[in-house]
């Protein structure tokens, strides 16, 4: 791909990557910019999944496809688009936005997956559906690729149609068995369990967790733990702490490590994930903390000891509770940071300051009820059924999310 001025790769095109690329757009247009930028977006999906609403997709298919916003919808010109897919590139390139990018930057959106870093310069790649590799060069890329869970909270498909049918296949082994066990209550676990006991009251919803207490996070407060296991408890969920499961029958029946049996159906495995970190390796193995699988950042989100290349969201080693706001957050930090160098000629970055970083997190369980963190000093500062958090929760923020990142969920084609 022939270069057009100073090129910024955005690999991964979730929360932390769309909002940094969107943000970047923004900020050249608000301020009348001219020096030549290119813009790629790299991500193997055809479009952006809420991974907030995994929870509710799981049961109910309707939602997921609204929760599932396709590419063309994100309201951003692309000038180019590489895929194997002829109907999608079409769509994208005809597709009508309400922003106007000026000649001098130009975005280009390639499916396809980062397979390695070459050097601090370059990458190899694939297009999504395709075995052969293909090499990029970049100037600053910013790296927000998120986490593998088991299926389905990590989905295999790469379209809306995809998802969908993963999301339904999902539903009709929900709605079959009676007896259902999440295996890991963290933020993940404990909204699984929640949103199906609300919906479908009649099952018996098992949650498994080998700790004393819930959610497992490092940095959230005690009493938003405590709060958050009486919601699990008077929702009628049979929580089992201090448990852990050594194998899973056949006919789904669970074995925990002291060799007591739990009788189940249908188990949800979220007691693990695994960061999307291999193309650091191994060009860049040093600066990747293992076994964690984190990569090692500065304040500024710069990977440390280079100075083009940021990591964002689940994939950094900072001290913070992780979610898809922060991720969020910290795509738009880098976006500001990129612009006062690139444009402003300024090195001035846009910090995550560890200090006055918000120890923030919310758990909601069956979307009637939530539990909010704000800080995790002793007993920290938390609101419960706050009515504003239900409001966005309503539809896992989905609503919410397509206002904030102006991604207006509607396709129509250019006259």
């Amino acid at each position: 791909m022939t270069q057009f001025g100073t090129r910024i790769l955005f690999i991964g095109g979730s929360y932390g990557g769309l909002a940094s690329i969107k943000k970047f757009i923004s900020l050249y247009i608000e301020n009348n910019a001219t020096k030549p930028i290119e813009l790629i977006l790299l991500d193997p999906r055809a479009g952006f999944i809420n991974i907030l609403g995994i929870p509710l997709a799981i049961i109910d298919p309707k939602f997921a496809a609204e929760s599932y916003l396709n590419v063309e919808n994100n309201n951003i010109k692309f000038n180019h688009v590489e895929t194997l897919d002829p109907i999608l590139k079409n769509r994208i390139l005809k597709a009508k936005t309400n922003i106007k990018s000026p000649d001098t930057l130009k975005i280009s959106y390639i499916q396809g997956s980062c397979v390695s870093f070459i050097n601090k310069n370059s990458i190899n790649y694939q297009l999504t559906g395709s075995e052969d590799f293909k090499q990029l060069s970049f100037d600053y890329t910013v790296f927000s690729t998120g986490r593998k869970r088991a299926w389905p909270f990590d989905p295999q498909g790469f379209t809306q149609e995809q998802f969908v049918k993963e999301m339904g296949t999902s539903t009709a082994k929900i709605e079959k068995a009676k007896t259902i066990s999440i295996i890991g209550a963290g933020a993940l676990g404990i909204e699984i369990a929640g949103e199906i006991k609300a919906e479908m009251p009649e099952k018996n919803v098992i949650l498994i967790h080998p700790h004393p207490d819930i959610p497992p996070e490092v940095y959230a407060a005690k009493n938003f733990k405590v709060s958050v296991e009486k919601h699990i408890r008077d929702l009628n969920i049979d929580l089992k702490l201090n448990t852990r499961i050594a194998k899973e029958e056949e006919n789904g029946d669970l074995i925990t490590t002291t060799g007591d049996v739990i009788k189940s159906e249908l188990n949800f495995w979220c007691n693990f994930h695994s960061n999307n970190i291999q193309p650091f390796l191994p060009v860049f193995q040093d600066k990747v903390e293992l076994p964690k699988g984190e990569i090692k950042v500065e304040e500024t989100l710069l990977v440390k000891g280079l100075k083009n290349i940021f990591a964002i969201g689940d994939v950094v080693n900072l001290p913070i509770i992780k979610t898809a706001g922060g991720a969020y957050h910290q795509g738009e930090r880098v976006a500001n940071s990129l612009f006062n160098i690139l444009i402003r000629n300024e090195e001035t970055y846009h910090k995550v300051d560890l200090k006055i970083y918000p120890a923030g997190m919310t758990v909601v369980i069956g979307r009637h009820k939530s539990v909010s963190q704000y800080n995790n000093i002793g007993d920290g500062e938390i609101k419960v059924n706050d009515e504003d958090v239900l409001g966005y929760y309503h539809d896992y923020c989905t609503t919410s999310t397509k206002n904030t990142m102006n991604i207006n969920g509607e396709y129509e084609e250019e006259e």
